[in-house]
């Protein structure tokens, strides 16, 4: 590690000493900013891991050991697609107590970027006008930026975007750019994204050098990633299989419906609506004696009525048979919907 402890930060390169006395010193700092001077702290320590926590997207979070050097590789694997060189710019506006967060912290370790750290808002750019050449957002901020402060991601040479799904409408709002944005696929295991796809170019995930992907008899992906986890990753999320190293992805197993003999992806049918239902939103079933289980809508808000043609485009078994309102959805660890725990408020 005596070769990645040193950090450039606005500018100004600390050691390692330099580093840890900073972090010592808490009580004029904002509990966003000492979430990051842990993170750095607990990087220069002696233990060769991070102990950090699954996303929890469909399950209690897990904590698990992630190793320091796996950490570098990554990092290295990043640097190397992007094009980053010492001295670049990158801002980090993510919270590290997620793997995203602290990646962008290991790249800059990695190859001495020089890093600018904004608190992890919704639009961080909001009174932001410096210049990037790379920086990381999750789709909920990209979408907020591109509402109040569009203009401003022109200022960013390579963008990507993680912790979540790109829909097709802000998909579409990204490609009017031309910018160099790409969409990340990975989860806390692979330590941060494996696979990318620009957008506007691609539909297809293809995989980082050394990664391939194969496919369970269930259709989910398993990933294989040799410099980055001992073992191959069993995932829980389905795919069309393109190749060694190129997918689609299509939605969680966890979530997949059988009904009507067919199984149902809830993901597909909420991309074909989202354009449609302002609020959160998600797809799900209830027991039914004929088609096993019955497609319904639950809606983030306050009761009101839907204009039904927002479902002529769906097939038959796709269209929900109720739909539901819940004042407040149940949130998971990493800030998504928690569907389990929302679903239980309706007491059905």
């Amino acid at each position: 590690m005596e070769n990645f402890n040193t950090l450039t930060l606005f500018g100004k390169t600390y050691t390692a000493q330099d580093l840890i006395e900073k972090s010592q010193y808490s009580s004029n700092r904002e509990n966003w900013e000492n979430e990051y001077w842990e993170f750095i702290a607990s990087w220069l320590n002696e233990d060769d891991y991070i102990l950090v926590f699954t996303s929890g997207s469909t399950g209690k979070p897990k904590q698990i050991r992630l190793s320091k050097e796996k950490m570098l590789i990554s990092a290295r694997m990043t640097v190397s697609f992007f094009g980053l060189a010492k001295g670049d710019s990158a801002l980090l506006c993510l919270s590290p107590r997620h793997i995203g967060g602290m990646m962008m912290i290991v790249r800059a370790f990695y190859a001495q970027l020089d890093l600018h750290i904004l608190a992890p808002s919704a639009n961080p750019l909001m009174d932001c006008s410096e210049k990037f050449k790379f920086a990381a957002f999750v789709p909920y901020q990209v979408s907020t930026i591109l509402r109040e402060t569009s203009d401003k991601l022109k200022n960013i040479d390579q963008i990507l975007i993680g912790g979540g799904k790109v829909s097709m409408a802000l998909e579409k709002s990204l490609e009017a750019l031309k910018l160099n944005i790409y969409s990340s696929f990975g989860m806390t295991e692979t330590i941060s994204h494996f696979a990318l796809r620009k957008i506007g170019e691609d539909k297809n995930y293809i995989c980082l050098p050394d990664i391939s992907i194969t496919q369970s008899s269930i259709g989910t992906m398993i990933v294989h990633a040799p410099q980055l986890q001992d073992e191959a990753i069993h995932t829980r999320d389905l795919i069309e299989l393109n190749s060694s190293c190129s997918f689609v992805w299509l939605g969680r197993s966890d979530f997949a419906i059988e009904s009507g003999g067919s199984k149902i992806i809830p993901e597909q049918i909420e991309e074909k609506l989202r354009p449609f239902i302002k609020e959160r939103f998600f797809i799900s079933s209830l027991k039914h004696k004929q088609l096993n289980n019955q497609i319904i809508l639950i809606i983030e808000g306050a009761s009101h009525e839907l204009n039904q043609k927002i479902f002529d485009d769906l097939d038959k078994y796709h269209r929900p048979k109720q739909v539901f309102f819940i004042q407040q959805f149940k949130a998971a660890a990493n800030g998504k919907i928690d569907r389990i725990a929302s679903k239980k408020l309706l007491n059905i």
